[in-house]
């Protein structure tokens, strides 16, 4: 039977293969990701796709003589192997050799974490089959319409080298999201999540969510666009927080750019509207050199942010595709920057140590003692949003990002919610808007490209800026 992805003997022998291709001199280096997904998608209650695929994706990067250059393919034959070196050979001659290259290691430390389960890669199409079922089956006991996708996948990842560094790592993925609508389309409910382990997705809760989303948001009215108190349920702060931690970068700090540079003379975060923030820094000059922000107070005290491999609710593959290790880390604690990531040259030529800090995408976000319930409660008027879509950085100096509300927007009077609302654009910061908690929930796994738990916030004075035409 063909493998579905690289064993690890498959990627042992890969390495073998690639070294007797090379010729030359110099050392070689290789990562692999090799995936199989099996993928079913419906739409109106009815499969509309299904499909299982493999697909490797095979780094090569060779060094010689203190210069260094990769290439890639997604074949593992001989004759690609050697064309994909070759590639790489040809782009070193055009790199300037750097003769404080640190030398390829010949081991790594990694942390050690379990990304695999057996249930989740049992899951073939006649099984992905008989769950979209059972999945549709209330949608259509109400007369609504189910939408959906469900993605398993299984990798194989690897990082190895000439030099004696082998590490291999199979981990398993089951992503499942569910979008629920009415016959007329005038109300839309969503709701997703991902995990290693299948078994600890509730699809059925997963979808029951959705359907009443949908049902509660039907006929919609519109409201003035402003300022309001939100709940921002655990999917939208993962989203709105996910940019803020792609953005945990330190060098560019230290040379007085981006959102972590200590620019003293700047800001009040806690008192200034965004909307002045951003207008302030896409204006003033970047300066080169200064400091970091790390010690100082940057986001609400109630707030964490962390990552680790070993995670036991957000585990993750615990190597770089440089091969370089993930490290257990505190990013923000209680409202402190603790920690900016940094590539391992930096650490050597500016902080005098040996090891970077890579910053894989995945984290943890602490949580508090309220449900969305009693934050609604305690809500004179406000706005209950189920998740941001299409968020991306407009000002990258302030984090200050748009995008748009989407499937579920209710209108929160007197401590109860009132009526569905039209979806909103917004135009804020993850800095500002995680300054101006009111409350915080239990945290829970959200659905995002790397594993990220979020829990619900209430914040005030969030930024809606126009109406959105759709539901």
């Amino acid at each position: 039977m063909t493998e579905r992805f690289l064993s690890q003997d498959a990627c042992r022998d890969l390495l073998q293969r690639v070294i007797r291709l090379s010729t030359g001199g110099g050392e070689v280096q290789i990562s692999v990701r090799s995936r199989w997904t099996g993928n079913l998608r419906w739409a109106r209650n009815e499969s509309t796709s299904s499909g299982d695929t493999t697909a490797h994706n095979i780094n090569i990067t060779r060094f010689i003589r203190g210069a260094s250059a990769s290439a890639s393919t997604n074949q593992i034959d001989d004759e690609s192997l050697r064309a994909c070196i070759r590639r790489a050979e040809l782009r070193i001659l055009y790199r300037t050799p750097d003769p404080d290259a640190p030398p390829l290691r010949s081991a790594e430390t990694y942390i050690k974490t379990n990304l695999w389960n057996d249930e989740t890669f049992g899951l073939d199409a006649d099984a992905r089959a008989g769950i979209q079922q059972k999945i549709v089956e209330p949608a259509v006991a109400e007369q609504l319409f189910s939408f959906g996708y469900l993605e398993i996948t299984a990798v194989g990842n690897g990082v190895m080298n000439s030099a004696g560094l082998f590490a291999y790592l199979p981990q398993t993925r089951a992503e499942f999201s569910v979008t629920v609508r009415n016959p007329k389309a005038t109300g839309s409910g969503w709701a997703g999540t991902e995990n290693n382990d299948w078994r600890k997705i509730d699809a059925e809760k997963v979808t029951a969510r959705a359907i009443e989303k949908c049902k509660s948001s039907a006929n919609p009215v519109a409201i003035e666009p402003g300022r309001y108190t939100v709940i921002l349920e655990p999917q939208a702060v993962g989203d709105l927080m996910e940019p803020l931690v792609r953005s945990l970068i330190r060098p560019p700090a230290e040379m007085g750019q981006g959102p972590w540079a200590d620019r003293a003379d700047e800001i009040e975060e806690q008192t200034n509207p965004m909307s002045e923030i951003a207008s302030t820094l896409s204006t003033r000059p970047t300066q080169g050199g200064g400091s970091s922000r790390i010690g100082k107070r940057v986001l609400d005290a109630r707030i964490t942010i962390s990552a680790d491999p070993a995670d036991p609710d957000a585990p993750f593959v615990p190597f770089a595709f440089d091969t370089l290790p993930y490290r257990a880390v505190k990013w923000i604690e209680a409202g402190v920057l603790k920690e900016l990531s940094y590539p391992r040259q930096y650490a050597l030529s500016t902080l005098n140590r040996s090891d970077p800090l890579n910053n894989s995408g995945a984290f943890r976000m602490t949580g508090g003692p309220t449900s969305v319930d009693e934050m609604i409660a305690a809500t004179g008027r406000g706005i209950l949003i189920t998740r941001l879509t299409n968020v991306h950085t407009i000002i990258a100096e302030s984090l200050f990002c748009g995008g748009t509300t989407s499937d579920g927007l209710w209108l929160i009077e007197h401590g109860k919610i009132s009526r569905p609302l039209k979806n909103f654009r917004f135009r804020e910061s993850p800095l500002f808007a995680f300054n101006n908690i009111e409350a915080i929930g239990a945290p829970e796994r959200v659905l995002l490209d790397m594993p990220s738990i979020c829990p619900p916030i209430k914040a005030r004075d969030f930024s809606l800026t126009s109406l959105a035409d759709a539901i």
